[in-house]
């Protein structure tokens, strides 16, 4: 837990009261399955049990408190890089203590995905902590709300502070690896483990979707796994990223062929190239998922013309050409 960015020892001791070390008590959680966070289950993060920003008065007032600062140092989380932090102040008439709790919402949802206790917070002081760790490998976008609850058992009221704060947590950064090719091959199939592609008619090319849509590729199963996928064919990737309308963790790379391959849905942090990387065909790219939503791990294998961006309705059927490729499925 981050210490107050005032030092309260110094202000307790000269009022001669005592400083009481705040504790933390971490109640740890089953990851959910998937990409991103499940927002039907709750996490409860660490929880605070002791006071923050120096000793609550024995006796707080039973007067109403404002927040008069909710602020988050940084926007963007990247995974492996150190927490942002929570900044808060409370403010009243007289001295008095509130009970502060972080909610975590999932922002296309709105629903609750993980609770952060702060404990005790006394008015009239700064306080930092960090953002749980629970949400760190996770990436999706994020909406931060304080509940406080003052002395009189009401929710204190905002004064010049934001209600919410939104929080981006993005894929660590991947590492380029030496190119792995198929020797001789000059196309590879995409999945390089247990798998199933020609059983069911809703994988295929332009199957029905809700909303009158069509499906603009071939889905690959993988059942419960999360096997290597690996370059179709030779080319550059042109970028990775999270597709905020369903698919997931993506990556494109541009054949050499003139042809954009997307891979969707892939397993968070497992993407092993970066963008402007030149891979081989059969090269390892990431693993099968299935971030983006809830579906049973499998990719999106998908082709288009050059540049992906703008060729979404001249996207071409992949089925043809993975039939005739060598492959591990069995359906």
């Amino acid at each position: 837990m981050t210490l107050p960015l005032v030092d309260a020892r110094t202000e307790a001791h000269a009022a001669g009261a005592s400083v009481r070390t705040p504790t933390t008590t971490v109640e740890p959680a089953a990851a959910p399955r998937g990409g991103g966070l499940d927002a039907s289950q709750t996490i409860n993060a660490p929880t605070t049990t002791t006071s923050i920003g120096g000793t609550t008065p024995e006796a707080p007032a039973r007067v109403r408190a404002a927040i008069t600062r909710f602020q988050l140092t940084r926007s963007v989380w990247r995974a492996g890089a150190a927490a942002p932090q929570v900044r808060i102040r409370l403010d009243a008439a007289r001295q008095t203590a509130a009970t502060v709790q972080l909610r975590i919402e999932d922002r296309a949802s709105h629903r609750l995905v993980a609770k952060q206790a702060l404990g005790t917070v006394r008015s009239g002081v700064d306080v930092a902590q960090d953002v749980t760790k629970a949400i760190a490998a996770k990436p999706g976008r994020y909406r931060l709300r304080l509940v406080v609850t003052d002395a009189t058992g009401k929710r204190a009221r905002r004064a010049g502070a934001p209600a919410l704060r939104n929080l981006r947590v993005r894929e660590a950064q991947a590492t380029a690896t030496a190119p792995t090719p198929h020797a001789g091959a000059t196309t590879v199939f995409p999945v390089q483990g247990r798998c199933n592609f020609r059983s069911l008619q809703a994988q295929r090319f332009q199957a029905g979707r809700g909303g009158g849509r069509r499906h603009n590729g071939q889905d690959i199963g993988t059942y419960d796994g999360s096997p290597p996928v690996v370059a179709f064919t030779a080319g550059v990737i042109e970028r990775t990223w999270w597709d905020d309308a369903g698919g997931g963790w993506t990556l494109v790379l541009n054949g050499d062929d003139g042809i954009a391959y997307g891979y969707l849905h892939l397993q968070p942090g497992s993407t092993v190239v970066r963008a402007g990387q030149r891979v081989a065909a059969g090269q390892a790219l990431a693993n099968a998922g299935h971030s983006g939503g809830d579906y049973e791990p499998h990719l999106h294998f998908e082709m288009r013309p050059q540049p992906w961006s703008g060729n979404r309705d001249r996207a071409i059927d992949p089925y043809p050409v993975l039939v005739k490729l060598p492959n591990p499925c069995d359906g």
